[in-house]
């Protein structure tokens, strides 16, 4: 039945793709503007940038849930299949280290990353003792902004006041010496990458605390966007 629709369609309804390549271009455009932008906390636009640089081709980051996903959704450019695991269905928090812990388990030889928010790494942060007994080598990111990023985001969307959505952390750092892994927390924008590339030089578990800015978030996940709406 959809291919007699098809026959009777008249070709004046052939997709316009001309709005879908503007989007695109713009699109890419934007991507690489605050690539190196020295603000700190670091905008997530820098990290994604700065991570790329650090992984190989084939280097794994296992995304777990939070604000930071749509960052790495939008300008994190792979070279190979399967290099970017995000779950986009049950988007469930606290899968990013169990996750990086299997596919360290599968792929010994190569760089596994996971990243994750403060709040997703807390609800599964006990993996650390498994990741440091089983002497797997993998480095943790820590987007730490002290509180749920993206449910603030989306009340903010919705004109909604926050309520609950902030909280205290640990030291990450002594958190992670008191599983026997390394910890390290930025302080600069500059101190990123040979963090990660010290990190993965050495081996073993490493935790990297970064503080994060995502005052950027609605303006250009949201606002930038209606600017298509015509």
């Amino acid at each position: 039945s959809i291919t007699r629709l098809g026959k009777d369609l008249d070709t004046c309804y052939a997709c316009n793709t001309q709005w879908v390549d503007e989007i695109r271009q713009r699109t890419k455009s934007a991507i690489h503007s605050l690539d190196d932008d020295s603000s700190f906390p670091m905008l997530p636009q820098r990290v994604v940038a700065d991570v790329r640089k650090v992984m190989n081709d084939d280097g794994i980051v296992s995304l777990d849930n939070g604000m930071f996903k749509l960052w790495f959704a939008r300008h994190y450019h792979t070279h190979q299949p399967n290099t970017l695991l995000l779950d986009n269905a049950l988007a469930t928090m606290g899968a990013g280290l169990p996750v990086a812990i299997a596919c360290s388990l599968m792929h010994p030889d190569r760089q596994v990353l996971a990243v994750c928010g403060d709040g997703g790494f807390m609800m599964n942060s006990q993996e650390l003792e498994t990741a440091t007994r089983l002497n797997l080598s993998l480095v943790v990111l820590i987007f730490n902004d002290n509180g749920y990023g993206m449910i603030k985001w989306k009340q903010s969307a919705l004109e909604l006041e926050d309520f609950g959505l902030d909280f205290n952390n640990p030291d990450f750092v002594k958190y992670a010496e008191s599983y026997g892994a390394v910890g390290h927390r930025i302080c600069s924008s500059d101190e990123l990458i040979p963090t990660m590339e010290k990190a993965f030089k050495e081996g073993g578990v490493h935790l990297i605390d970064l503080p994060i800015d995502y005052s950027q978030n609605t303006k250009t996940l949201l606002d930038d966007l209606k600017q298509f709406d015509n």
